[in-house]
Parts: structure tokens; C-alpha cells; sequence
């Protein structure tokens, strides 16, 4: 079903974007700028100037009086100064937009548009965990919040040669939002704990059978209980050859 606060968002993007003439406005893509208006409607609530940093002032994408959004949609690592300098006195949400299913478009040598093609790929929670992994320090922080929005997407693609084996073969232009399909709440241990309610996983376990049974590869599973352990989610009870064996924590 069509999202009509979503579709209002997008719609307030598109238009921030064609009547502001500023050079490398598209640098802050549609995807973010959508959440931003999803997020709060209000455009003087947004590019708040909070602080000084280290290397100049440090700006919230939202800021309602309350509360910070930062909205994040890879590369953690840039949110290392701005945690360190709002968490002290405020209350930060990192929103972190995770693609569910794509719709990919190609876009050629001739600028022309191919697709859509279906991603066989669908995106889950556990995404997340390479990126916290970033900010790892910060988590136990209870001024700090995670908000995941699982999102249906058009991704659209520019195809550039290969250079090497390891080259994908195209640049990720855009990624434009066509439907919210869940929203995730990371704001204590016990959200966290929920992400391990699956079908068939015991209460000890190993990173396989994680892997195995939230259908992810054996190196999310190993970020995920990187991070749960460190959260004191899981608890590390022993090995089977090179794999620990896992429990999960009595929260009560």
C-alpha cells in the first residue's frame, strides 16, 4: 500500500532540491532528504547548528528542541565526532534506511535507462551491524538511539568499465523510496534481544546457526554477535572447534 507521508516526504525532497542553486546540493542524496522531511516537516528544524568540534561547528539534520536525528545512510565512521560532542547533552537518533527490495535501473554510456531488474537480494536488520561496529564505544550510551527503516527502493545505477576483479561495474546514483515496510527501534537491550526471536535458533547457539536462521552470511552473523556480546545480549559459553557457542542473557 502506498505510504502517503512517505510520498509527501519525496515530494518535499524533489522540490528542496530543484529550487536550491546550490553547488553540490546533491551531494545529501533523495533517499536522505526524503527521511529528513518523513522525519520532520518543518525545514527550520533542519541543518540546526548545535556545537564546535574539532574541526569547525557541528550541525544536527534535524533538531526539534528535543531531540537529534542523524540520518545515516552508510559510513558510521563520520559520526564519530558529531556522538562525541551530542551525546553529553542530548538525546541522538542515528536513522539508518536499510534497501528491503530493489527495483534496479541501468543507465548506459548514452544516458539511457534500462530496467527495472529485481534484486534477488533482500535487505534485513542485521545490515546494521557492520556499521555500529563503527561506533561500537558509543552504544552503551543511553542518550543514544537507533531507528532502522527497512525501505523498498529504486536504485538507479550509472554502468562504468571494470578496472579490476573487485569492481562492481557501476556507481550507485540514487536510491529513490517507494515504500516504508517496517520501522525497527534499537533503544534498549531488550530491542536488541528481539533480533535473536527466530525460528529454530536454541538458546545456545553458534555463528552459524545465527547465520543459518536469519538467513544472512556467516559474516553479518559474525558482526551481529560481535556487537550483542559486547551489549551483553549473548554470552560466550564456550567452542566447538573454531566456532563459540553462544547463550542468550537473561534479561530479567
Amino acid at each position: 500500500m502506498p505510504d502517503d507521508k512517505l510520498t509527501i516526504a519525496y515530494q518535499k525532497a524533489q522540490e528542496f532540491v530543484a529550487k536550491t542553486p546550490v553547488i553540490g546540493i546533491q551531494k545529501e542524496k533523495i533517499l536522505h532528504k526524503t527521511l529528513k522531511y518523513y522525519l520532520e516537516e518543518d525545514e527550520e528544524k533542519h541543518e540546526i547548528k548545535i556545537n564546535k568540534g574539532k574541526s569547525g561547528y557541528l550541525y544536527a539534520d534535524i533538531y526539534d528542541g528535543q531531540k537529534i536525528y542523524e540520518i545515516q545512510t552508510g559510513n558510521f565512521n563520520k559520526l564519530r565526532d558529531k556522538l562525541a560532542a551530542f551525546l553529553p547533552s542530548y538525546q541522538v537518533w542515528i536513522v539508518y534506511p536499510i534497501a528491503h527490495k530493489k527495483n534496479i535501473y541501468k543507465i548506459d554510456e548514452q544516458g539511457l535507462v534500462k530496467g527495472p531488474i529485481k534484486s534477488p537480494k533482500t535487505g534485513r536488520v542485521y545490515e546494521a551491524f557492520k556499521e555500529l561496529y563503527k561506533i561500537k564505544s558509543y552504544l552503551k550510551d543511553d542518550h543514544l538511539h537507533l531507528k532502522i527503516f527497512l525501505i523498498d527502493v529504486d536504485e538507479y545505477r550509472t554502468i562504468i568499465p571494470k578496472k579490476h576483479f573487485k569492481s562492481r561495474g557501476y556507481l550507485k546514483e540514487e536510491q529513490i523510496p517507494k515504500q516504508i515496510v517496517q520501522e525497527i527501534n534499537l533503544n534498549h537491550k531488550e530491542d536488541y534481544f528481539k533480533l535473536l526471536d527466530l525460528p529454530n535458533l536454541a538458546q545456545e547457539f553458534t555463528s552459524q546457526d545465527l547465520a543459518k536462521c536469519a538467513k544472512i552470511s556467516l559474516a553479518k552473523a559474525r558482526l551481529t554477535l560481535n556487537i550483542l556480546a559486547y551489549l551483553e545480549v549473548v554470552q560466550i559459553t564456550g567452542k566447538i572447534k573454531n566456532s563459540y557457542i553462544y547463550k542468550k542473557s537473561d534479561l530479567r
